[in-house]
This record gives C-alpha cells, structure tokens and sequence, in this order.
C-alpha cells in the first residue's frame, strides 16, 4: 500500500497580504516556519521515507523544516507548483475583484468559466498534476510520501482520487497551511482519501 500525505508550504509575507502569488515567490512568515518545523512531527508520525516537493522557495524551504535532521531525500517536480496566475501574481485580491470582476467571481465559483491571462487555467492545472501523479505512482509502489505543494495544486492533486471532477472538489473547504490530507493508494493505483486538512501535528 501506498500512503501520499500532502501538505500546503507554511504562511508567507504575501498570504498575510492577501495576494495572489502563482510561480512568483513570497518569504515565509514566522508562523510560517514554524508550521513547517511543526510538520517535522507529521513526518515522524507517519514514518515518511521520501518528500516530493515544488521548487518553488516557499515550499523547498518547508519541505526542508518538515525534514528536519531526518536523512530523507527531497525531489522537485515542476508539475507540484502553484497554479500560473498571469498578470494576477502579485496583485491583492482586492485590487483584481475591482480589475476584472467577473472572471475574479469565475476563479472563485466557476472555475471551467475562468479566463486565463498570461498563466495558466484550471484545465492545464489539472492536467499537469495528473502527470505529477502519475510519475509520483510510478516511481513508488508501497511506502510514506510527503508531497509539499500549493494551495490549488493540492485540490487540483486530491481531485484525481475521487469520483468527482475537479470542478465539484473544487467547493470543498480551503486546506489550511500545513495541514495533512492522506490519500491511500492500492497496487492498481486506486486511491481514497482517508485525511483532509489534518491539523493533529500542529497542536
């Protein structure tokens, strides 16, 4: 059996800030070290032996802290960063609800409406984790895998073991930073989702 924990990087200057961040950087806030130092225990508690994370800085540097001391390899993949917001990354949400309501409601409520800019929409999304789940099953038949994403990416990654289609998931609550949602995962690479949102680490 297959265990993927999937956890969102810890919170970052522009979190605080309600911007949009996208493949853009932001550093991570105090409390947002200290979740990643906090996921260390979630590490220990479910015997990881392999993190998978994007390369982006906000979520390498969390992956690290959850590692800790622990001698486990960290593999980046590209398909595990954030969705490409365009000309929104950066910009408050405030400031893009005033800009272009109705494709702003459309991210929010009716993403298969949502007009990409220069990004990326939530079709590609989905397309590109499906390949990062794919390569991640390929490459591990049994074990404990942390994979430290994004925000979207990690609906959009949670999505392709459900009956629904992203759209639907999609609604479900927000993953709070940190957290731990577990999907298990079976030799013909069937999955269930058996944590979302876990916050036990952190307490």
């Amino acid at each position: 059996m297959l265990n993927l924990y999937i956890t969102r990087h810890g919170e970052t200057q522009w979190n605080t800030e309600k911007r949009l961040q996208g493949w853009l950087n932001s550093p991570l806030t105090e409390k947002g070290t200290l979740q990643g130092q906090l996921l260390n225990k979630a590490v220990k508690m479910y015997n990881i032996s392999k993190i998978y994370s994007s390369p982006s800085e906000r979520a390498l540097k969390t992956a690290r802290a959850a590692r800790g001391k622990l001698d486990i390899e960290i593999e980046l993949m590209d398909e595990l960063k954030e969705m490409n917001m365009g000309d929104w990354e950066g910009r408050t949400l405030e400031e893009i609800r005033k800009k272009e309501p109705e494709n702003f409601e459309n991210y929010w409520t009716r993403p298969q409406l949502f007009i990409k800019n220069s990004g990326e929409d939530f079709f590609e999304l989905v397309s590109r984790t499906r390949r990062a789940v794919e390569k991640i099953l390929e490459e591990n038949d049994e074990g404990d895998i942390l994979i430290v994403t994004h925000g979207v990416t990690l609906k959009s990654l949670l999505s392709h073991f459900t009956e629904e289609d992203f759209f639907t998931f999609w609604t479900r609550p927000v993953l709070e930073q940190a957290s731990i949602s577990m999907v298990e995962v079976d030799k013909e690479h069937h999955g269930i989702i058996r944590l979302y949102g876990d916050t036990r680490h952190m307490r």
